[in-house]
């Protein structure tokens, strides 16, 4: 997540099973969504919150312990609780910092309480850009000196995940407000996901990432979550009609292994494609884009690794880069240096002229070496898009570039000549080009056929300038 704000909340906290012993702290939620909990109090061997050594250690099978409290004017459930640091002084003031996996704010859960939702809503940055559904008109008359500007929120977006899951882009805004200078509404795009059965929180969120990745692809921007909150048809309030209502119950946590750093700037001309270039056909892109996550996920992963600014040494890049293109292959072909039953001849030969003691040794040793070269998978991989990597001699000193230095910064072989390792400028120019390939295969995936993509690089500046290509319009203006 990547919050606007920070949180800071005092409030009470207590175990859920021990509700009689409240401690006074303040929870804290940083920008990234990481939540800790500090609290003190006068030493007390009765406060289990604080003497129990077990949290984060239960006894029970649990792996992690949960934490009650109010914070501000709301109820807060802790889940997945561990001490960071604890200083415990007998007849003193005792401390203690303690983290947790996620923070419900709105509830308190009980011990052992299944936390699960029937919807979750949540926002993401660059979704409006990405959208670009205006409920705005307005209208000027110079002659008459006036302008009139109307707002009606757009119709919500809706399509079927899944036979369980339901999509739905909707639509808020603020209440309008106005000085002698000025008048403001803003309106925002959330993403509603609605469960026909109630869905653990690690199920929705999962979910919730791979959507933040389409939109991370297609905007070409590493986006993050900044809200998400769900509802349970079980978790109800009192409204003075008399009626009931779902509690809204906001939903914090950091994600792993993401360096979010600054919000990146969103501009509807750098992304790769928009809602309005597959609004036609979302209800197909969606589901095959979680499809196609699930089956090759490691290839899809080092692909963000490397684009989410995590990497922060360019031969890290590089890396993931190459590392995810051999998996995406390995994943979406079964084609093999030779046919199986030839491979496996071969290797039976073998196998019976080397010494016994010898034979587990050779045949591990032979387990993947049908498998095709990295040179291979490449050139396999590219040969859709031939002439946007140049002629063929200019192919293959691109491949021959990435496979040396993907060979020299994996193995560190002094045998090999640090000569064939591309550095500087030369290696973010081979990641421009591999990243590039990421993203036509991803393209291709989700239902673009191969002249589309062409066209789509020539139209698209950002594909161009990591191919290398030349703007034509430029090009033009130059003679």
């Amino acid at each position: 997540m990547r919050l606007s704000e920070p949180i800071e909340r005092p409030g009470f906290f207590w175990l859920p099973q021990d509700p009689e012993h409240q401690v006074p702290g303040i929870l804290r939620v940083s920008k990234s969504g990481r939540v800790t909990l500090e609290i003190s109090y006068f030493y007390n061997p009765s406060l289990t919150l604080l003497n129990d050594p077990s949290l984060g250690h239960s006894q029970s099978g649990r792996e992690w312990d949960r934490i009650c409290g109010i914070a501000g004017d709301s109820r807060v459930t802790l889940d997945a609780c561990s001490y960071v640091a604890r200083n415990t002084k007998f007849g003193g003031i005792s401390t203690a910092t303690i983290k947790a996996e996620h923070a419900f704010l709105g509830v308190n859960y009980g011990e052992g309480e299944e936390i699960a939702f029937s919807r979750v809503r949540f926002t993401v940055e660059g979704l409006d850009e990405w959208l670009s559904v205006s409920g705005f008109e307005t209208e000027v008359n110079w002659e008459e000196r006036e302008s009139l500007i109307a707002h009606r929120l757009p119709s919500d977006i809706s399509l079927d995940l899944s036979g369980d899951i339901r999509l739905t882009f909707t639509f808020t805004c603020t209440l309008p407000s106005h000085s002698s200078t000025e008048s403001h509404i803003t309106q925002k795009a959330h993403i509603s996901l609605q469960s026909k059965e109630l869905l653990p929180t690690k199920d929705f969120l999962d979910l919730i990432f791979k959507l933040r990745k389409f939109l991370c692809f297609s905007i070409d921007k590493n986006v993050a979550v900044d809200s998400i909150t769900g509802f349970s048809p079980g978790i109800t309030g009192e409204l003075t009609s008399g009626g009931k209502y779902e509690v809204p119950i906001d939903i914090y946590y950091r994600s792993p292994l993401e360096d979010f750093g600054r919000k990146p700037e969103v501009r509807i001309f750098d992304m790769l494609f928009s809602y309005r270039d597959i609004a036609g056909r979302i209800e197909e892109v969606l589901p095959i884009w979680l499809e196609a996550y699930g089956k090759s996920e490691p290839a899809f992963n080092m692909y963000f690794a490397s684009t989410s600014g995590s990497s922060k040494f360019l031969e890290w890049k590089f890396l993931s880069l190459i590392q995810g293109i051999e998996v995406l292959h390995r994943r979406s072909s079964s084609e093999t240096e030779m046919k199986r039953d030839e491979f496996e001849g071969i290797v039976h030969r073998i196998v019976e002229i080397v010494p016994k003691d010898r034979k587990g040794w050779i045949e591990s040793r032979l387990t993947h070496a049908n498998e095709l070269s990295l040179r291979k998978r490449i050139k396999s991989l590219i040969e859709p898009w031939d002439d946007l990597y140049g002629n063929s001699q200019e192919r293959r000193s691109f491949i021959s570039k990435v496979v040396d230095t993907r060979n020299y910064l994996t193995h560190y072989d002094s045998k090999s000549s640090q000569s064939e390792l591309t550095e500087g400028e030369d290696l973010w120019k081979l990641c421009m080009k591999l990243e590039a390939l990421f993203q036509m295969h991803f393209l291709q995936l989700i239902g673009m056929d191969i002249d589309s993509i062409k066209s789509m690089v020539n139209e698209n500046r950002t594909l161009r300038n990591k191919l290398g290509i030349e703007d034509p319009e430029a090009s033009e203006g130059s003679v």
